[in-house]
């Protein structure tokens, strides 16, 4: 009986060490192809479902994104990152609030950062194939090592033709989920460094709080 049990435990830990390579390996084969893409344009859909509440609030964005740096358009607002300075435009109160962001601040909006967090901090779990839109998509489940933090669960979906990030599906402490899913990716883009920075001559009228 112990000799059963002793290979019933071999087994599934050997079950568990298997979906975490299998995971980390699709992690950081579409963080290398994200890594190696230059610049890059994207269109996404940002759904944010809050299932306590019964509300779904929905909106498309546009990225620009090269290296750290990124700039990040929605409806009513446009952020700029150029690698320590960020600028957040708010189109209702015609303000732009400056900041030096945290590492742990930027894991909520850097496609960089939010493409390479599983690297630390993370159990990996391979939750197998899944088909959407005609797509077959790896997905990958990250729960945080230590609790307490800001997310308590981010899936992640990875085109398997491809190795591009297809949706992360992120869920906060209050069970709030996040689901951005990419509509239009384009890489090897011609990306000036000026174009991840506010220019102040395009915005004359705005006010500008720097919070540093």
């Amino acid at each position: 009986m112990k000799t059963k049990l002793f290979f019933i435990i071999l087994l599934t830990t050997s079950t568990l060490i298997a979906s975490a390579q299998n995971a980390r390996t699709i992690l950081d084969n579409a963080s290398e192809t994200y890594n190696k893409a230059g610049a890059v344009v994207a269109s996404f859909t940002l759904d944010s479902k809050n299932s306590k509440a019964g509300s779904i609030h929905s909106y498309d964005g546009k990225a620009y994104m090269k290296g750290d740096k990124f700039k990040i358009e929605i409806p009513d607002a446009t952020t700029w990152f150029d690698g320590k300075t960020q600028w957040v435009y708010v189109k209702d109160t015609e303000e732009v609030n400056i900041t030096s962001p945290t590492g742990e601040e930027l894991q909520a909006i850097s496609p960089s950062v939010l493409f390479n967090i599983y690297k630390k901090g993370f159990k990996l779990t391979y939750k197998g194939e899944k088909k959407t839109t005609g797509k077959a998509l790896y997905e990958v489940e990250l729960t945080p090592e230590k609790k307490g933090g800001d997310f308590t669960k981010i899936v992640v979906q990875i085109d398997k033709a491809t190795n591009i990030f297809y949706r992360v599906t992120l869920t906060d402490k209050a069970g709030v989920e996040n689901e951005l899913t990419i509509k239009n990716y384009q890489s090897d883009k011609n990306l000036s460094d000026s174009i991840f920075q506010f220019d102040k001559k395009e915005y004359p009228r705005v006010e500008i709080i720097d919070l540093r």
